[in-house]
């Protein structure tokens, strides 16, 4: 999975939303007090036509506010340029604006600047100056700074590998609710790198990164339950778990839940439903789902 910066997911699995305010049915009331002049109204209205889509006004909104000094909007326009939503895609723009709001102690707009660096957008590409931002971002408590920081840790991208650190910053950012880092503390734990092996509590993190919906999660949630690793087997549980990434394009998981409805385990057993699981796993180049789709058609014949 490659690093993203906080805002939203569009650019990867580990991405944090912006921090918006919800002011349902409160338009005019707050635009009578954001043209007044008043920087928080104006911060909150950007969010506002943000979480409507509404990014043309967002940014007419979060750029007066971040005239104003505002470092919250001015990450947040920042974001708009990273992602070309209501203004020209313009990582310069971002890089300039996140800068600023770094430098006003916003440790979210630090963990951005990590995967400009990262990345090489609006700046010369450095793994060192990338793993420098999320470790500020991380000590200034941000989740994604502590998830970013701890794939760093972990790979020796930027610097030394610190296995135990990777699994602390991880941590960290799991118990703040973070998706991929519950994820990869649990990959962590199950291999006993940087942390005392622990299945049982891998089993507890996977599962919160599948009730967010991460596809991988979901699935290896489902292969420990049938597996009965760190949990009771639980063939029903885990067909379950299939089912949910399955039904959202996942191949793999497909082709174990076509397992599943051809030996009856936790479904009951169901060719056709099995064949439909496995066309669907072999249309997106899975050779196993192929092959048993070839031997079906061959015992058809037969």
């Amino acid at each position: 999975m490659n690093s993203a910066p906080p805002p939203q997911p569009d650019l990867g699995a580990h991405t944090e939303p912006p921090q918006h305010l919800d002011f349902a049915e409160t338009q005019h009331p707050l635009e009578a007090l954001a043209r007044s002049g008043d920087v928080t109204a104006q911060e909150w209205l950007g969010a506002h036509y943000h979480d409507r889509n509404d990014f043309v006004h967002a940014a007419q909104w979060y750029r007066k506010a971040a005239d104003q000094g505002s470092a919250g909007a001015k990450y947040n326009l920042g974001w708009l340029y990273v992602h070309g939503h209501g203004v020209p895609q313009d990582d310069t723009q971002a890089l300039a604006l996140w800068q600023q709001a770094a430098q006003a102690g916003l440790a979210r707009a630090m963990n951005g600047l990590g995967f400009l660096y990262e990345h090489g957008r609006g700046v010369a590409r450095s793994d060192t100056q990338a793993r420098q931002w999320y470790a500020r971002a991380a000590e200034a408590g941000d989740a994604g700074g502590q998830c970013n920081l701890g794939i760093f840790l972990q790979t020796g991208r930027g610097g030394p590998a610190d296995l135990p650190g990777a699994a602390q910053m991880f941590s960290l950012a799991a118990h703040q609710g973070h998706r991929e880092a519950c994820y990869r503390y649990a990959h962590v734990l199950l291999a006993g790198q940087g942390v005392a092996k622990d299945e049982a509590q891998a089993v507890v993190w996977l599962r919160r990164a599948a009730e967010m919906n991460l596809l991988a999660a979901q699935r290896e949630l489902a292969t420990l339950l049938a597996l009965g690793r760190g949990t009771p087997q639980d063939y029903t549980q885990a067909a379950a778990w299939y089912q949910r990434a399955a039904e959202q394009g996942d191949a793999a998981a497909q082709f174990n839940l076509g397992v599943l409805y051809w030996r009856g385990l936790g479904k009951l057993q169901d060719m056709d439903k099995a064949r439909y699981w496995w066309a669907q796993a072999a249309a997106q180049g899975d050779e196993r789902a192929r092959q048993n789709l070839d031997a079906l058609q061959q015992g058809a014949r037969g």
